[in-house]
This record gives structure tokens, C-alpha cells and sequence, in this order.
């Protein structure tokens, strides 16, 4: 595959992905009530629907981000992990699909953008004199 198309597709999946974890986690401050009571049957605390809301919008502005997104990429696949496995629990097999995508988007995303990020961290690595 040509960099140039590698290139447009990593930055396309990074912008849907952040969009789908944008509409997640806003959604889950918007109409917490509804994410409370989905929580409460998976079996996760209350306040885990803010905590969670924050991270999927934290994990989406780092996508946009192009120094942050190989480790947002990566944070946010172990972290749909956790949402997956809930999923498989409860045997919701649609969401099974969303999380598994969300998953394998995120990974790959934050896989073939790790370079980009540790060579921003290593530019730091002088630190001040």
C-alpha cells in the first residue's frame, strides 16, 4: 500500500473513531440516567457512566490530535476491552460488533501511529538545561 493512502486511511479511521467515542461519551453526560440504569445491569457503579464518558471524549480529541494518537489509539482499544468483554457477558451481540470495531479501529489506529508519537516524546527527552 502506498504511504500516501496509508496515510489518508489511518487519518479517515481516526476521525470516525473519534466521532463514534465523541457521540458515546457526550451522550453519556447528556442522558446519564439512561447509562446509569445500562451500568447498574452490567453491574458497574454509577459513577463509572462519568468516568467513562470522560475517557471515550478524552480518547476521541486524542485521535484528532496527531502527536497523542498513537496512544490514544492504544489506550482507548484497552479500554473498549473492558466494554467488549461486558458486551460478551451479556451476551449483546450488537454491541459485541460496535465494541469489537471500536476495538480493532483503535488498535490499528494507535499501532501505525506510535512512531509519530514516540518520536514526539524523545524530543523531550533533553528536558531544560
Amino acid at each position: 500500500m502506498k504511504e500516501k493512502t496509508k496515510m489518508i486511511l489511518l487519518i479517515l479511521g481516526a476521525v470516525v473513531l473519534a466521532a463514534v467515542l465523541l457521540m458515546f461519551g457526550v451522550g453519556k453526560f447528556m442522558d446519564p440516567a439512561k447509562w446509569i440504569e445500562k451500568f447498574t445491569v452490567w453491574g458497574l457503579p454509577e459513577w463509572f457512566v462519568p468516568v467513562s464518558g470522560a475517557l471515550e471524549i478524552a480518547g476521541a480529541v486524542g485521535l484528532l490530535i496527531l502527536v497523542l494518537r498513537g496512544l490514544a489509539g492504544l489506550g482507548l482499544a484497552l479500554f473498549v476491552v473492558g466494554a467488549a468483554a461486558t458486551h460478551v457477558v451479556h451476551a449483546e451481540i450488537m454491541m459485541i460488533v460496535v465494541a469489537s470495531a471500536i476495538l480493532v479501529g483503535s488498535a490499528a489506529v494507535g499501532w501505525f501511529r506510535i512512531p509519530e508519537t514516540m518520536a514526539f516524546l524523545r524530543r523531550g527527552d533533553a528536558g531544560p538545561d
